[in-house]
């Protein structure tokens, strides 16, 4: 009885570690410290016009909401998305809420629908057709929000 119970643990042991090795190993599943995919940087050279972005977020009906992204310097290029060489000026945007990867995007508006009750903290960086942020004098091109949500206030504005 031992020598099986020996040889159930020795099998998850291994098992769990095959798991762990072959899933850490994905690039999708990698985060990093600011929950961004650890595609790495792409830092833009000094001689490149440095792309910027401003978003803007409003009501899109009684309780959604709408992103806006204001683009300089940069386009959105989806037919290119993958390429191994880095690009500066071209790419598409990563989308974040509270921290969290919801989506690519590859134009200037995106339907974001409900948020959670209170404060949400909406983050959209631009990305290299190679998946790298964008840096620019080391710091990312990106944007930030914070949106507040009053669940009780959107109720009562929408009898």
């Amino acid at each position: 009885m031992m020598k099986k119970i020996r040889s159930l643990i020795s099998f998850i042991i291994i098992f769990l570690s095959f798991f762990y090795f072959y899933t850490s190993q994905n690039p999708h599943n990698q985060t990093g410290a600011a929950g961004h995919m650890s595609y790495g940087y792409v830092e833009i050279p000094k001689e490149n016009e440095i792309p910027a972005v401003n978003l803007t977020v409003t009501p899109d009906g009684p309780d959604t909401w709408l992103l806006k992204l204001d683009l300089h310097h940069f386009t959105f290029a989806p037919e290119k998305v993958g390429e191994k060489q880095p690009s500066y000026n071209e790419g598409h945007a990563h989308l974040y809420i509270n921290g969290k990867k919801i989506s690519r995007l590859y134009g200037e508006y995106y339907h974001l629908g409900n948020l959670k009750e209170g404060r949400n903290k909406i983050t959209v960086t631009l990305n290299s057709n190679n998946h790298g942020a964008l840096m620019a004098g080391g710091k990312p091109v990106q944007a930030t929000k914070a949106i507040e949500v009053n669940l009780q206030e959107i109720a009562e504005n929408s009898t």
